[in-house]
């Protein structure tokens, strides 16, 4: 630390000759003028010496009759004196790094990610729309009302998360599961009465086990209706469609992809767990006071021996910062090291309940981006040994389907058969 100190000064390297340098070296230190990195060499003594004791020791040499040679200049005075020859150069770094800081602010990078039907010209469209693009400052995108009106915009989007990492903007969307037509696949495609035919049929079956609340066709064949109980695997909307001759008897079938809306009421059984135990930190009341400084996120406090307590908390006070408007803060002050002892203690009923509802309401929040309505719960909460443990049923409505080919019936080999 001394020397760092020294060298912001400025400082020298001397030899010391003569029959009175051992005297000289006294005499200085009883005038407090600081020398370190004393050596002797045959004769003579080299050491290094500050700016303002080098000049303030001339009565010294004289007094001593000793030779003073300076062997070489050291310190920040002196590499300023070769910087102001070469001015261009240092106004050169600065310019670099103040256009570096002010670059950190802005958004270099926008990444899409997860989209098939929606392009990416039409999600840039979007945040043009609102003045999202490369160039504005990092402050002015407001990551959760996109995610909100992109949801809004794109009705195909199930989930969509948008956060800033660095200067890039990433957008990760989940699209539904409707089967994406390929590109200028439907003009080869042959139209019958009305129905665009598929080579392979699709249909809409149920993925879970409840009761259909309602149905919407809006092509194929609906196979149930409202108020039906379905397990897993009935087919709902079955991807076929039947073309009746003018007698009513059924000409012909057109396999076509099932389209509708169905909600169907089930059940979800949840299980949350939270630990029964927590940590508590307390105070001892002992403390010391360092010096600090940070740059950015990164704290660094100036001490010569280890912190003397094994958990404790720092505080910083009394301190001054500078640089808030580009972005990277510099702080130099006085740091707290308060010593805290942690103990390990039960939750009380209040605490860990509201931590399980906490973790509930977000399930919940899950659920409800899926389209899945909470209709009514009925759970129970459990202490064990270690952990809190919330059980029970959901009683939910939400689009419970999938699609999957359509399967040809036995019947309808033997039709074929004959």
């Amino acid at each position: 630390m001394l020397k760092l100190f020294y060298f912001f000064g400025g400082y020298l390297w001397i030899r010391v000759s003569g029959g009175g340098a051992s005297r000289f070296i006294n005499l200085c230190g009883i005038r407090h003028m600081m020398l370190w990195n004393i050596k002797k060499e045959d004769d003579s003594y080299t050491m290094c010496i500050s700016l303002k004791s080098f000049f303030e020791m001339k009565d010294i040499v004289r007094k001593t009759s000793t030779r003073v040679v300076v062997l070489k200049r050291i310190g920040l005075p002196f590499l300023m004196s070769g910087v102001k020859k070469r001015w261009f150069f240092p106004a050169f770094l600065v310019v670099v790094a103040v256009l570096f800081l002010l670059s950190q602010l802005l958004l270099w990078n926008i990444h899409i990610q997860g989209n098939e039907s929606i392009s990416e010209e039409s999600i840039l469209l979007f945040l043009e729309e609102h003045h999202v693009k490369k160039g504005i400052l990092l402050k002015e995108v407001d990551t959760e009302l996109l995610e909100k009106e992109m949801r809004k915009t794109f009705s195909s989007i199930t989930w969509i998360s948008v956060y800033l990492d660095g200067n890039s903007l990433t957008l990760t969307l989940k699209e539904s599961d409707k089967p994406i037509p390929e590109e200028n696949a439907d003009a080869e495609k042959q139209h019958k009465e009305g129905f665009l035919e598929e080579e392979t049929g699709m249909d809409i079956c149920a993925n879970k086990a409840g009761t259909v609340v309602s149905i919407v066709t809006r092509t194929g064949t609906p196979v149930v209706q409202a108020g039906d109980e379905v397990v897993v695997g009935d087919v709902l909307i079955r991807g076929s469609v039947e073309i009746f001759d003018n007698e009513g008897n059924v000409r012909e079938q057109v396999n076509v992809h099932a389209d509708g809306d169905i909600m169907i009421e089930s059940n979800i059984r949840t299980s949350i767990a939270v630990p029964l135990m927590k940590t508590v930190e307390t105070e001892t009341g002992n403390r010391k006071k360092y010096t600090f400084c940070r740059w950015g996120n990164s704290y660094r406090i100036l001490h010569l021996f280890s912190i003397p307590y094994q958990d404790y908390q720092a505080v910083p006070h009394d301190y001054f910062h500078t640089g808030d408007k580009l972005g990277l803060t510099m702080e130099i002050g006085e740091m707290e090291i308060q010593e805290i002892v942690k103990e390990s203690r039960e939750k009380s009923e209040a605490e860990y309940s509201e931590e399980l509802s906490k973790k509930l309401q977000e399930y919940e929040t899950t659920l409800a981006e899926k389209a899945i309505q909470i209709k009514g719960k009925n759970v129970k909460i459990e202490k064990n040994a270690d952990t809190v443990v919330l059980t029970g049923v959901l009683k939910v409505q939400g689009p419970f389907f999938e699609r999957k080919e359509t399967k040809i019936s036995e019947e309808s080999l033997d039709t074929v058969d004959e």
